[in-house]
């Protein structure tokens, strides 16, 4: 992982950081269980994958293509709740400053494929499963599915610039 990614990574944790900082506020929080991110999670994959009916709903004919945008979009929301799980069990690995023993994406890539390999709904759920390197994880299999960091970065930074607004108007 080069400096740049790990830049964008680190930005996309701060303000996640910042966002859950305000939600904790707002609703009186201490604390936020991995059971609650677990589900919050799990309701952000049930959305991904219905914008990707499109290319599993064989019963429908009125089913629309997938788009791409609309897919984007709902990662960034999984990348949400991983985003919050990092910051409050994650090790953070990646972000050690021995090259050799920094994670990345990449370590995460076969494991994605494999999952990948017995279907989407199985690598998806491999994302819960985890305990530590859920968001290395996230990052390969969306490498894998073509989404690369960048997008990612630039579709989480849109969303959570969202979410800070309807915190603020009362969402």
């Amino acid at each position: 992982m080069n400096e740049m990614d790990l830049c964008m990574i680190e930005t996309m944790l701060k303000k996640q950081d910042e966002l859950n900082s305000a939600i904790m506020k707002e609703f009186g929080l201490t604390t936020i269980s991995k059971e609650q991110i677990d589900l919050a999670t799990l309701d952000e994959i049930g959305e991904f994958t219905h914008e990707l009916k499109g290319d599993w709903c064989w019963w429908k004919k009125s089913q629309e293509p997938v788009n791409r945008n609309k897919v984007l979009e709902e990662l960034a929301d999984i990348f949400h709740f991983v985003l919050i799980y990092e910051l409050f069990y994650g090790k953070r690995k990646y972000l050690d400053d021995s090259e050799c023993y920094r994670e990345s994406p990449h370590d995460y890539l076969p494991m994605a494929k494999m999952d990948i390999g017995f279907g989407l709904a199985n690598a998806l759920i491999s994302i819960l499963k985890l305990v530590d390197g859920r968001l290395m994880y996230l990052l390969a299999l969306s490498e894998h599915l073509g989404f690369c960091l960048e997008e990612v970065y630039a579709a989480y930074m849109r969303k959570n610039a969202i979410n800070m607004e309807r915190l603020k108007n009362g969402y």
